[in-house]
């Protein structure tokens, strides 16, 4: 039956998209809360002006208190609380998301760090960030500055349903075992005591070399710059001198060889262009030798054992 009124479809506008900002929120809390939970953070990016502010902005508590609150403010979305201060809120927070990203990729960074152990490059996540931004703009809601009225019982869920989920989410974070080695491969101790980092750089594929913190300071500040061929490998090893020898006839990328410093006598290579740096002996090293690790501006483009052992 007509009533005689017309019915019109309401316009799509923040009361429905503040179910894709919750939904956003919520994954990217669970995505860090994951990696804060079972893995060690990467290493910030050295070098850059940016560089102890992007260390403040990814120390783990930090992170830990980023997922808390984007737990919180989920909630309150998803239960329609404050909506006009809550769409200011949204705007502002991706606001500083997008200028985060921003800073990460002109410092260098090859992930955000916003999808935990996924990494995602900063300028696709301050793209995502933009998009997010432009479309609170577009359903934008009025604000009155007065103090908004609050609603006690939604505040309450909220608070609960708060609760209940960063109580284990907390638990599992603040419990896990630190194994700051474990981006480098697989973390023991030997039998004689030692702490002991079995290196798999075939996980290292298209992420930021991971042993630049244990090269000496000279030859890092050279190797992080350009492409490079990056041979790991140990004083006396005669299969990384053919190794060496044979990439020279066969690239005119230059070559870098990082020895474990163990204080023995190296072999000694063929051509003065080889570049020559050394790991710290601690932790201690296990590794099939020699690896072959190409390099781009501090980042492994392609990881490979000796080709060598390929013929």
């Amino acid at each position: 039956m007509n009533d005689g009124k017309k019915h019109t479809i309401p316009r799509f506008g923040f009361a429905q998209f503040r179910f894709v900002i919750a939904t956003i929120l919520l994954l990217a809390a669970g995505l860090k809360a994951y990696q804060l939970a079972t893995a060690p953070l990467p290493p910030t990016a050295q070098g850059s002006f940016f560089t102890p502010l992007l260390e403040l902005l990814s120390g783990r508590y930090l992170l830990m208190a980023v997922v808390v609150g984007e737990l919180l403010f989920a909630l309150i979305l998803i239960v329609d609380l404050c909506r006009a201060w809550a769409w200011l809120f949204s705007l502002l927070g991706f606001s500083v998301f997008v200028l985060i990203s921003m800073v990460k990729g002109i410092a260098g960074e090859s992930d955000c760090q916003c999808w935990g152990t996924f990494a995602v490059n900063p300028y696709i996540t301050m793209s995502f960030d933009l998009v997010v931004v432009a479309l609170l703009v577009v359903f934008r809601e009025r604000i009155t500055w007065a103090f908004p009225s609050v609603d006690r019982k939604k505040l309450v869920a909220v608070l609960i349903a708060w609760l209940v989920l960063v109580g284990p989410v907390l638990f599992a974070m603040l419990s896990l075992k630190q194994q700051p080695h474990a981006t480098l491969g697989t973390e023991f101790v030997s039998v004689d005591g030692r702490v002991t980092v079995m290196l798999e750089p075939t996980m290292w594929g298209g992420k930021r070399f991971p042993l630049w913190d244990y090269v000496d300071d000279e030859s890092r500040a050279m190797l992080e710059k350009g492409e490079w061929n990056i041979v790991i490998g140990r004083k006396q090893c005669e299969e990384c001198k053919q190794l060496v020898e044979k990439l020279e006839t066969q690239t005119a990328i230059p070559i870098a060889v990082l020895e474990i410093d163990d204080g023995t006598t190296d072999v000694g290579y063929s051509e003065s262009q080889v570049v020559k740096g050394h790991l710290k002996i601690e932790p201690h090293w296990v590794f099939l030798t020699p690896y072959l690790i190409q390099c781009r501006d501090g980042v492994c483009v392609s990881v490979g054992e000796n080709p060598l052992d390929n013929e």
